[in-house]
């Protein structure tokens, strides 16, 4: 996914996705029995709920993933991570754990809170994000740094 891409994103399902696949370690997973079509369906989950499974279901491999259907509600298990501040602080944590250092600044224009976000690692350009709500902000500035 681009910059631009990641920066067009709404807050909502998809950028929750992009962070959960990229940032905290979730992956596309299916059942291990694919006899029906039912069963040949790519939930979103974490090794965790691989373990917790007993080997019920399987990490899909990239060379399997676009043969595999959509399960309409996949992101059940995907935290609302750009539009919950809670949510969102398990992403600073991640960067956190992953080396970055996190910066955000509150300002006002227009009478409007507006909240820039970086995540800066040695030697590599911060790239900066500013957003209306601050759990926005966090998860976009996340997936640039990591891009």
């Amino acid at each position: 996914m681009s910059n631009n891409e990641i920066i067009s994103l709404k807050p909502g399902r998809d950028l929750d996705l992009e962070a959960a696949l990229k940032i905290m370690d979730y992956m596309w997973i299916t059942h291990l029995l694919r006899f029906s079509a039912e069963m040949a369906v790519k939930w979103i989950g974490t090794q965790q709920d691989l373990d917790e499974a007993g080997g019920v279901f399987i990490p899909v491999k990239p060379v399997d993933f676009q043969e595999l259907k959509y399960r309409e509600n996949f992101d059940e298990n995907v935290p609302a991570y750009s539009t919950s501040s809670t949510h969102a602080q398990a992403i600073i944590e991640k960067m956190t754990a992953l080396g970055y250092t996190y910066h955000c600044e509150e300002g006002t224009a227009d009478g409007q809170t507006t909240y820039t976000v970086g995540f800066e690692i040695s030697a590599k350009p911060v790239k900066k994000i500013a957003a209306a709500h601050q759990a926005e902000a966090i998860v976009k500035a996340a997936l640039l740094a990591i891009s």
